[in-house]
């Protein structure tokens, strides 16, 4: 029993190390937008906003979604040989086309991002240089999870977050602040985590590069699925740019965007929880005891915590949002407070993403992604010509309440006798 006890304490403090570790650091990459939409007029940041749109599309289809594959890959090869040198090469090959791909995207479409982002193409060329910078951010990220490295994987995000947020004031302080120059500071910011990483990485487990077909070809097969899951997610967080550009003015871009910063804030300090529980059920995926306690012990706490914070955040945002930015960003308050709905079913989404994840169910995911689009884009051509930015809002939490209905129903019919549970 003693034992026992010490074991919880010790998980305990992990992952209360490693959620501090990682909400801070991404705490500190979302202030740095919140500082931004300060310092720009609505309009501008509704520029900014749409730029890193672009942005954050490929990074999620290109970089992130490999997270996974690489997770579960890299702990299938380390347990037989020793080493994740072929999950490491197939991840560089993974790494190096995203970057060619944007390039080639920048090359041929230009003048259609610009057009839509209202940007110069000389601001165009920084928004590529911070592709690359966050690309590589990301790729070290899911490079320390998939060595079970938790705690230097949150570092980090925390060296990454605050060089954006230094560099920003920096910015601010000697009046070089443009768009250019934002969107410069996020490939700068990835020199420092680079050296972290030469400096702490256990090379003799990554190399050499070895290039193995089958191995390649299941992580492939693995990660298609994802990417487009990745897709859907993203546009049905990011996408309702696509139907408020031709509807509506750039200041009410502006307001709507700076309403989902914070909610993407809350988002992400979420995402530590499927992050961080990932590895642990893919592990204990056919210990019965163990994903009940994971269920019905580890869930409720974490939920009621994460319900109580949301709840919160609720109640004081418009009297922070007064603060911060007075009366220039009129409806964000409103678009915030809807999107904070959504954000509960996040939350609850979240437990349930480390068990289809470790089964494999991708397919199921991408189906249920499909759906929440498709809803999501019929919601909005429906509600964003009607009430704007509040309409786009709605949309994203309709959305996210068709998944959670989704997801529950699935785990039920499905998983839950094939788990024991």
């Amino acid at each position: 029993m003693l034992q026992k006890i010490k074991k919880q304490l010790k998980e305990g403090k992990t992952l209360l190390t490693f959620g501090f570790l990682r909400t801070t650091g991404q705490g500190l990459g979302m202030i740095a937008p919140l500082m931004v939409a300060k310092f720009f007029s609505p309009e501008l940041f509704g520029s900014y906003s749409l730029a890193k749109m672009v942005v954050f599309f490929f990074v999620s289809l290109l970089i992130s979604s490999t997270q996974t594959p690489f997770v579960v890959f890299a702990n299938q090869e380390r347990a037989a040989t020793g080493r994740i040198n072929k999950s490491f090469s197939v991840q560089c090959m993974f790494l190096a086309f995203s970057i060619v791909a944007f390039a080639v995207l920048v090359l041929l479409f230009g003048n259609a991002i610009t057009a839509f982002a209202k940007i110069s193409f000389g601001d165009l060329l920084f928004v590529s240089l911070a592709f690359i910078g966050i690309a590589i951010q990301t790729f070290l990220n899911n490079l320390f999870m998939a060595l079970g490295e938790r705690i230097k994987s949150a570092v980090l995000e925390l060296v990454f977050g605050s060089s954006v947020l230094i560099l920003v004031l920096i910015l601010y302080f000697t009046n070089k602040i443009s768009m250019g120059s934002v969107f410069l500071i996020y490939f700068i910011s990835v020199f420092p985590i680079v050296v972290l990483f030469l400096r702490t990485a256990e090379l003799n487990l990554l190399l050499p590069f070895v290039f193995d077909w089958n191995h390649f070809k299941g992580m492939l097969n693995f990660t298609k699925w994802l990417m487009l899951g990745a897709a859907a997610v993203y546009f049905i967080d990011w996408g309702n740019n696509l139907f408020l550009r031709p509807f509506v003015s750039m200041e009410d871009i502006g307001d709507y965007n700076l309403g989902y910063q914070f909610f993407k804030g809350v988002v992400m300090l979420i995402s530590v929880v499927s992050a961080y529980f990932l590895p642990f059920v893919n592990q204990q995926i056919e210990n019965s005891q163990a994903m009940r306690n994971y269920l019905s012990g580890k869930r409720p706490k974490i939920f009621l915590l994460g319900l109580t914070g949301i709840g919160i955040l609720f109640v004081i945002c418009h009297f922070v949002l007064r603060c911060l930015y007075g009366d220039v960003y009129r409806q964000t308050t409103v678009v915030l407070r809807i999107l904070l709905i959504g954000s509960v079913m996040i939350l609850y989404n979240s437990f349930y993403y480390p068990i289809f994840e470790a089964l494999k169910r991708y397919k199921f995911i991408v189906a249920v992604d499909i759906v929440q689009i498709f809803l999501n884009v019929l919601l909005n051509l429906l509600l964003v010509p009607k009430i704007g930015a509040v309409g786009a809002a709605v949309a994203t939490i309709l959305a996210y309440l068709c998944t959670t209905a989704l997801f529950e129903a699935y785990f039920r019919i499905k998983l839950k006798k094939l788990l024991g549970l």
